[in-house]
């Protein structure tokens, strides 16, 4: 072979090896399944929104994507076992967004919402409070007045947030609630038909009872009026710094690469898109199926815990 055509020969080696070299990692991610941490019990809404949401995803991927249950915590279980794992794509976490931004500022987790690489919101809760139609009131400003006469309200919770909440809440209207621990959104819809609390929290299992006239919405959390009782007034709206977009979110580790963290979300997106899981949200569980990509889940989550930390300093 001639100098100048080994020459070439070397060179073309060279630039094909390059190339090779350059390729996003995405392009053989992933080469095997893929592992989600779901951190809540099998058979509740999370679960049953992971487990359609995976199978989904995992088709659009190529590789199947297993759910795995690690219930505890509100969710924080998973999340620390999420970060013990490699930022390589291969375990994620389904959560919700108080794990990630409520969490550190009300429990003793060892996690800052920094820890995490945010990969997509796929839906959001509707949380309330709630109570029966005949109590005295009408609404939450009548509560809170009614509370007022009577020194005090019992009322069922169940998360370090709803109890920070309504800590900050007679802090600042001067009333006292006596928070009764309760495991689980059907234990409080049970204590609250059961006329055994005055009010309860909940994190959107109360629709089918509101539909059926059995009990009432005092006031939505989030940013937007609930999708099932728009005309109820959000909390933010009556007065109170309090906003929560409680989201279901996709996440892993902190350092996931990006081009492994934008494939990820796509395929979520079109999970999300698809006529069974739009069933599952709008038909059977009533809770809004939005998407949010990396970038714009990442700013809402640290808006979220900026908030959460106010409240934690007024409260102290």
């Amino acid at each position: 072979m001639k100098k100048s055509k080994k020459i070439a020969y070397v060179m073309t080696i060279f630039m094909v090896l390059l190339l090779a070299s350059s390729l996003p990692s995405w392009a053989e991610y992933p080469d095997r399944p893929v592992k989600i941490l779901v951190g809540f019990r099998a058979g509740g809404s999370v679960d049953t929104m992971a487990r359609l949401l995976s199978k989904k995803a995992g088709n659009i991927l190529g590789q199947p994507v297993v759910v795995v249950n690690k219930p505890g915590g509100g969710g924080a279980i998973a999340a620390k076992e999420t970060l013990r794992s490699k930022p390589d794509g291969y375990t994620l976490c389904f959560t919700v967004a108080l794990t990630y931004a409520a969490w550190p500022y009300m429990t003793k987790v060892k996690y800052t919402e920094d820890d995490f690489t945010y990969i997509s919101a796929v839906g959001k809760f509707q949380e309330a409070f709630v109570s029966l139609p005949d109590k005295g009131w009408n609404d939450w400003k009548g509560l809170v007045a009614y509370a007022k006469k009577q020194g005090s309200l019992n009322v069922a919770v169940m998360t370090p947030y709803d109890k920070q909440v309504l800590r900050y809440i007679a802090k600042k209207e001067g009333v006292q609630f006596n928070m009764v621990p309760t495991k689980g959104g059907a234990a409080i819809m049970t204590q609250v038909l059961g006329n055994h609390v005055d009010f309860g929290f909940s994190g959107g299992i109360h629709y089918q009872y509101v539909k059926a006239g059995k009990m009432i919405v005092l006031a939505g959390h989030g940013q937007e009026r609930l999708i099932g009782t728009p005309d109820i007034h959000t909390l933010k709206e009556l007065g109170y710094d309090v906003v929560l977009e409680n989201y279901n979110i996709v996440a892993g580790p902190k350092d996931i690469p990006d081009d492994v963290t934008q494939k990820l979300g796509q395929a979520f997106s079109q999970a999300v898109q698809s006529p069974e899981y739009q069933d599952l949200m709008q038909n059977r569980l009533h809770f809004p199926a939005i998407f949010f990509g990396p970038e714009a889940l990442s700013s809402k989550i640290k808006a979220m815990a900026q908030n959460f930390k106010d409240m934690a300093e007024f409260l102290k």
